[in-house]
């Protein structure tokens, strides 16, 4: 299997020149950002897909994280999962962020969540993830959340 088996979730770059971010697959021109693996989930996160979710963003972690150093590249700092065409999410789904961001940290590695939508926004706010990821867990935009941590690295001398 490659890494896009799971067709709820693609990998996003940035169409360069713009605050553009689409399917690295779908579109050609669309380029990786250093530190930065963005993915967008494009399904419903509930019981029946939400460990298998959470495994699979691992593994495309640890899969990227592999092909930048077989790429003399800069590390991986940051998993920024786009939830905007994520229509709904139920407690299972809810303790899978809150278990994938867990063990993102214990790599040393940032989960922001980007553009939850509607009830889904809601419920995260109840359970307390959105507290938990802090100010810099949160943004409306793609753009903005890259915007926003690289210079947020820059300023504190990582490159």
């Amino acid at each position: 299997m490659d890494k896009y088996d799971f067709k709820g979730v693609l990998e996003f770059g940035n169409i360069q020149g713009t605050q553009i971010y689409q399917s690295l697959k779908r579109y050609r021109e669309a380029s990786r950002i250093h530190g930065f693996l963005i993915l967008a989930v494009e399904s419903p996160i509930y019981f029946a897909n939400s460990t298998y979710l959470q495994e699979r963003i691992l593994r495309w972690t640890r899969e990227e994280e592999t092909r930048i150093k077989e790429n003399n590249g800069s590390t991986l700092k940051c998993i920024v999962l786009d939830m905007t065409a994520v229509s709904s999410i139920d407690t299972s789904g809810i303790e899978a962020v809150f278990e994938l961001r867990r063990r993102l940290e214990k790599q040393s590695l940032q989960l922001v969540l980007v553009n939850p939508v509607g009830s889904v926004m809601e419920k995260l706010h109840k359970s307390k993830i959105i507290e938990s990821l802090g100010l810099s867990g949160l943004y409306l935009t793609v753009a903005e959340a890259v915007a926003d941590l690289s210079s947020t690295w820059k300023a504190h001398g990582q490159p």
